[in-house]
């Protein structure tokens, strides 16, 4: 399909200031619960001071992250796992001063398992998960009393638990995915056609003319096609149709909106055209239609084709469409006087 997506409009799937928001309140509650853990009575004290860096380290990267989520300045995805794997030696060391194999931050590990899980595709997220596993299991290394406490088993129970909540993170996550996606398309798709439709036209027009390039506006239907769907009937004029648009996409820019905008009616957003260039644009659809793979039947169908561009002849959408719309009627008054 032509690409559509127009300049500055966010994608709704790139979830990176969603990740920042949820980075923001999992370092911050982690860092605070972790200092108010250590103070705790029976919670041992021979790195507190360790313990209270490591977690006003936590709040400052959660204040950081809110900070990104408010100035819009996230990161990529790649960036943020390395991000994410950086952190992994301050968790370490945040169990080691937290008692080792008797620590209590263990249980906020499902923070950074779930935000793995979720904000992360699989070819990431295994890797990362991988590592937090083993982040969990460094008391083995260090602390004599791990076997004492059957830390070995509490390791692999863990590493369990995060691969199987990953699995059906990623699980859902798919399916929420599958789900936004599909209503996107029905949102801005026309279901016949399966070009763009009214409201993505709208879009795609108003975004056009927002650039600094200004954009042209190529409107075409075609002549009697009230006729093909009266003497074939309606499938056979749909069928036309999804020929006409199949045919018409294969030709159109990169970067340019085509749209069914009502019944036979289409349309071609185009940025940054000029007149020349609108030239190239229709005599391009003209031979897709001319060669387009129509029902058995009907031979072929004739295009009526008018433009405008802006801001040579109109600078608002609504004065654009105005203008080609008026031109397209005046051609098909004298196409129809010619017959």
């Amino acid at each position: 399909m032509a690409d559509a997506r127009y300049p500055n409009d966010e994608d709704p799937r790139d979830e990176g200031r969603l990740a920042d928001l949820t980075s923001a309140g999992m370092w911050t509650t982690a860092g605070a619960v972790g200092a108010a853990m250590f103070l705790l009575p029976g919670s041992p004290h021979e790195h507190v001071g360790t313990g209270l860096l490591i977690a006003g380290i936590a709040v400052a990267w959660g204040l950081i992250s809110l900070l990104l989520y408010a100035t819009g300045l996230t990161m990529s995805v790649g960036m943020r796992a390395l991000v994410t794997a950086a952190t992994a030696p301050i968790v370490v060391v945040a169990i080691w001063a937290s008692g080792g194999a008797s620590s209590f931050l263990g249980p906020l590990l499902i923070f950074t398992a779930l935000f793995i899980a979720y904000f992360f595709p699989l070819s990431l997220a295994w890797p990362l998960v991988g590592l937090f596993a083993l982040v969990f299991a460094t008391p083995l290394a260090y602390d004599d009393t791990a076997l004492d406490v059957g830390y070995p088993a509490r390791a692999a129970g863990f590493a369990v638990a995060l691969a199987g909540a990953t699995c059906v993170v990623q699980l859902l996550k798919g399916r929420l995915l599958h789900a936004e996606e599909r209503q996107r398309t029905m949102a801005e798709r026309d279901p016949l056609t399966a070009l763009y439709n009214r409201r993505s036209f709208d879009a795609a027009l108003d975004a056009a003319l927002d650039g600094p390039d200004g954009a042209a506006l190529v409107l075409f239907d075609f002549d009697e096609f009230k006729a093909v769907n009266d003497e074939h009937g309606h499938p056979v004029g749909d069928a036309v149709l999804r020929a006409i648009a199949t045919a018409c996409d294969a030709v159109v820019r990169e970067g340019d909106c085509l749209a069914r905008i009502g019944g036979d009616e289409f349309a071609v957003v185009a940025p940054g055209a000029r007149s020349t260039g609108v030239a190239r644009i229709v005599s391009a659809l003209e031979e897709a239609i001319a060669s387009a793979d129509f029902p058995h039947g009907i031979p072929s169908v004739r295009a009526s084709f008018a433009w405008a561009v802006a801001p040579a002849d109109a600078r608002t959408a609504a004065e654009l469409l105005d203008r080609a719309d008026q031109r397209l009627l005046y051609r098909k008054r004298l196409s129809k006087s010619a017959i």
